[in-house]
């Protein structure tokens, strides 16, 4: 689990996140998402897209207090990648609390991976969502640079060994 966390720390980076997005619903922040993705790495945004509405399907992603963690299994992938956008608004996600999302962490990762490594990635990211005081910087941060480093510290900080 340490080397996923380290690992998150150096995937998102600030080509992998998204400000203030105008969004009208979720099919259209996954749309958004996908494009960015199939941009920044190459690979088809129409699959990406599918694969998150599939998997929103089966249940939905959201956490709530507005977060949500929208995931899916991509072919071609050689490793996890992730996306992190802050919508203007928050929008409708069928949140388990009924307040709508306006933070979501796209994780998109490889359709042979390894099952546990993807529990692992997911429960990490629940973590770094579960600290209000995190979730506030990240709220406040003017740019990519700077959420980028925030989501850097803080999984350096839930990394470090408890006493």
């Amino acid at each position: 689990m340490k080397s996923a966390r380290l690992a998150i720390a150096g995937w998102i980076q600030p080509e992998d996140i998204l400000l203030d997005v105008d969004v009208r619903d979720r099919h259209h922040a996954f749309e958004l998402m996908a494009a960015s993705i199939g941009r920044t790495h190459g690979l088809e945004p129409a699959s990406i897209a599918r694969a998150l509405e599939r998997r929103e399907q089966a249940g939905s992603t959201a956490l709530g207090d507005g977060f949500a963690i929208p995931h899916a299994r991509i072919a071609g992938l050689d490793r996890p990648l992730t996306l992190f956008m802050r919508t203007r608004t928050g929008i409708a996600f069928a949140a388990p609390d009924g307040n709508p999302v306006s933070d979501l962490l796209a994780i998109m990762v490889p359709v042979d991976g390894d099952k546990q490594d993807h529990l692992e990635l997911l429960a990490l990211i629940s973590r770094l969502f579960s600290n209000r005081e995190f979730r506030a910087l990240l709220d406040q941060a003017p740019d990519a640079a700077t959420a980028a480093g925030l989501f850097q510290a803080e999984v350096l900080r839930v990394s470090e060994p408890k006493p």
